[in-house]
């Protein structure tokens, strides 16, 4: 039995191949990871992401600050400027002296003011009169007119006081008399508000007693 040729037709057909040509499946895939490349670095650079905006600005907000704070330097809390340590000091200040004064002990005794731009000496009593210098009971003394108790005796030793050292020592230990003899200091509150230190320098009985002086202007003064 022979095979019947004509009516072979070849082994059945197989699944359609596609009509797209290999190349093109080459290019998808080499530009698919290319961008993926791009796009990793364009995300890298500086400034591309919220996370390095959101870093730079507490830098800003720390030199903002740090200005404001110079800004206020010398005000407090309610924004009101405060006074320099300068301008502090130069509220109370030295008017005259130290520098010797002398003035006549003999019987009354003189008035002494310390409120006038140069100590006033009279030999009669005088309005505003701060202090009495005199040997008028037998020893020279310091008498505050008035018996007001502005007068503080000091140790004999020791620095110069300030002026609100003074101050403190009328505050706390004033009287108004005192005998004095050479080397005596003293501090006196005046009548015009000024602060004083008297340091004797001479006492007679009669004649011509010296006391070196120094006045201090204070605010209320």
């Amino acid at each position: 039995m022979s095979a019947d040729n004509g009516s072979f037709t070849g082994p059945p057909p197989g699944p359609q191949q596609s009509n797209q040509p290999r190349w093109a499946w080459w290019v998808v895939g080499i530009v698919i990871p290319l961008v993926g490349i791009i796009v990793t670095v364009m995300a890298s650079r500086p400034g591309s992401s919220d996370d390095n905006g959101a870093q730079s600005a507490p830098t800003q907000s720390s030199a903002a600050a740090g200005s404001t704070d110079q800004q206020q330097s010398g005000q407090d809390q309610s924004g009101q400027a405060q006074p320099s340590a300068a301008k502090s000091a130069e509220t109370v200040r030295a008017v005259f002296g130290p520098k010797d004064v002398g003035a006549d002990t003999t019987n009354a005794g003189s008035y002494i003011d310390l409120d006038t731009p140069q100590p006033l000496v009279s030999p009669t009593r005088i309005n505003g009169g701060d202090i009495i210098f005199s040997a008028s009971i037998g020893d020279p003394n310091l008498f505050v007119p008035e018996s007001a108790s502005n007068l503080a005796p000091l140790p004999r030793s020791g620095a110069a006081p300030t002026a609100a050292e003074c101050a403190d020592s009328v505050d706390s230990n004033g009287t108004y008399t005192a005998n004095v003899k050479r080397g005596d200091r003293f501090c006196l509150l005046t009548d015009g508000g000024r602060v004083a230190y008297l340091r004797v320098v001479t006492a007679p009985s009669t004649g011509t007693g010296k006391l070196n002086i120094t006045v201090w202007n204070t605010p209320d003064a």
